[in-house]
């Protein structure tokens, strides 16, 4: 079974905090499918990643990521992985912070020093699919630019917010405009039985017979999430983008990063999103990421 990417290909045409645990605060005042528009710098953890295969070329695959502290970056593994399974050349990575517009306004890019691409992730299934990358020097925290909580806990999730700047639809172009969209969380029984409905319809098999063909659950490095009133959900260009709780507190928490689906955003009015689980890594995240803030 393919499983869809959400990693996209285009061409190109101060209030200091800090460094202490602070983290996950709105800032001063996606691609997501029916998604709305996200006020400026609301979301100042959010990064747009772009990977080229090489710099003679002017194409590039655009995601989206989370900075973490003041020198990474988490996304999924799928956005820095080229055709031939290796990660991208480090010198082939620019990441933008504090940005609004992903190309109509000018930022300048920030420079990457190391890849982190976890070495179980398979692109069958999109198991394991997360990365870290290293920032090539520490970042300031501004009121633009600051980081997002992580979670020492996935207890009491429901309502959950994906932001990005990928596809507005299937076939569709990018936006330029950062949407965001919310998502329920469902629970790994459900996100099976979605599934296992999905994939019978794709292929004209009657529901019925569910009992009759087996069929792979979800990984247990992914969660799912999808908005059953309107059915938005993160779409093509949103991959390694955050998948956000908002707590009682105000503030922000990377619940996961997105990785994928069954078919593209819009296809189909059953399809929930997979995205990979923050505490799935968070041995990896404390060792390479160690000034990252985990909070309750």
């Amino acid at each position: 079974m393919r499983v869809f990417l959400l990693a996209c290909v285009f061409l190109v045409a101060a209030v200091n905090f800090s460094l202490a645990c602070e983290c996950g605060m709105e800032g001063s005042a996606g691609r997501i499918y029916k998604g709305s528009k996200v006020r400026a710098h609301k979301y100042p953890w959010l990064a747009h990643i772009r990977s080229y295969a090489s710099r003679k070329s002017a194409s590039f695959f655009q995601c989206g990521g989370s900075l973490i502290d003041e020198q990474h970056i988490a996304t999924a593994a799928h956005c820095v992985i080229s055709r031939n399974g290796s990660p991208f050349n480090v010198a082939n990575v620019d990441v933008f912070l504090g940005k609004v517009k992903a190309f109509s306004e000018y930022t300048k890019a920030i420079s990457v020093s190391e890849i982190w691409v976890d070495p179980n992730y398979n692109r069958q299934d999109l198991s394991n699919d997360f990365a870290i990358l290293t920032l090539s020097k520490p970042v300031k925290f501004t009121q633009q630019i600051s980081p997002v909580c992580l979670p020492k806990s996935e207890a009491g999730l429901s309502n959950l917010t994906v932001s990005g700047w990928g596809t507005t639809g299937p076939h569709s172009s990018a936006s330029d405009t950062l949407l965001e969209v919310d998502v329920s969380y469902l629970t790994r029984n459900q996100c099976n039985d979605i599934k296992k409905n999905f994939l019978f319809k794709r292929n004209g098999i009657p529901l019925s017979m569910k009992w009759l063909f087996p069929v792979p659950g979800v990984t247990e490095s992914h969660m799912c999430a999808m908005n059953e009133q309107t059915m938005g959900n993160a779409c093509s260009g949103d991959s390694g983008g955050p998948l956000m709780k908002k707590a009682d507190n105000g503030l922000h928490y990377l619940m996961g990063v997105v990785s994928g689906s069954w078919a593209e955003c819009g296809e189909g009015a059953d399809i929930a999103g997979l995205y990979t689980r923050t505490l799935y890594y968070k041995d990896v995240i404390m060792s390479m990421a160690p000034n990252s803030c985990w909070k309750d």
